[in-house]
């Protein structure tokens, strides 16, 4: 079942997020707040994850939410899942390059 464009549904798991639907700016506080949980899961070390493949549209606050994460997480890794629209945004921005730590997988 898909969401209503401009919302986003959320589940975690741990430091496992998986995103459906849209983060704009109306929904990226969501997002922010369920990667903070996610970071701060089990020990606090290790990988935190964010399944895109059901995401529809990221936009820039989406973005700046992950740079933050990335940022936060220091030597940690975020490991961005599914690819589809954010991947490829990601790769196009190079956040790869200028954020080591984030990581496009499959």
């Amino acid at each position: 079942m898909e969401p209503e464009p401009g919302l986003l549904e959320v589940r975690r798991h741990g430091a496992v997020v998986t995103l459906v639907g849209e983060v704009d700016l109306n929904t990226s506080e969501l997002l922010k707040s369920e990667l903070a949980l996610a970071c701060a899961s089990g020990d606090g070390a290790g990988d935190v994850v964010i399944d895109f493949s059901a995401l529809t549209f990221i936009g820039s606050s989406g973005l700046h939410v992950l740079i933050e994460t990335a940022t936060a997480l220091g030597e940690r890794r975020l490991v961005l899942l599914g690819g589809g629209w954010a991947g490829y945004v990601v790769n196009l921005l190079d956040l790869t390059v200028r954020f080591p730590n984030i990581v496009v997988g499959r």
